[in-house]
């Protein structure tokens, strides 16, 4: 695929905008997974273990985040891990899929990894493409690590 121009970016950026707010609007306490992306922020305690790699997903809801705030490029929040508040600033380019708690309904979008204001350049199409294949958590370490949220998106039964 051509390298995507700033007017596609921004219409999937206020696409992504628009999903967060529906989802906290229907759903209350949702999940966001955002992958690991330049300017994502996570207060003092950054991206741990697998998430480097594979992303992180976090929790939005009532108890979970407090003083959140939409902007142009990304969502600010105060996010609870354990017991302790982080600032969290998630750019809507790293944002791949919402969830609700069920997984009824699963968006998954386009990711840029890339600085999108810049005109992409000739060289490597992966620096300014997409990464959209995100690590089975299956294929890699089975040990959890604790407070990180693992989902099993494989899977449609209820047990």
């Amino acid at each position: 695929m051509d390298s995507p121009n700033l007017e596609d970016i921004q219409t999937l950026r206020e696409f992504k905008k628009q999903l967060f707010s529906v989802y906290w609007e229907r759903f209350g306490t949702f999940y966001v997974h955002v992958m690991p992306h330049p300017d994502l922020k996570i207060g003092k305690r950054g991206l741990v273990g697998e998430e480097p790699e594979s992303g992180i997903i976090l929790v939005i809801g009532p108890r979970a985040a407090r003083d959140i705030k939409i902007e142009e490029e990304w969502v600010y929040a105060e996010l609870q891990f354990g017991y302790t508040w982080e600032e969290v600033f998630l750019p809507w380019d790293g944002i791949f899929r919402y969830f609700d708690k069920s997984q009824q309904t699963v968006t998954q979008m386009r990711i840029y990894l890339g600085k999108p204001d810049v005109l992409p350049k000739k060289e490597e199409p992966s620096s300014a493409e997409t990464k959209e294949e995100v690590s089975d958590p299956e294929s890699g370490s089975s040990k959890r690590k604790d407070n990180v949220i693992q989902v099993d998106f494989g899977s449609k039964t209820k047990k």
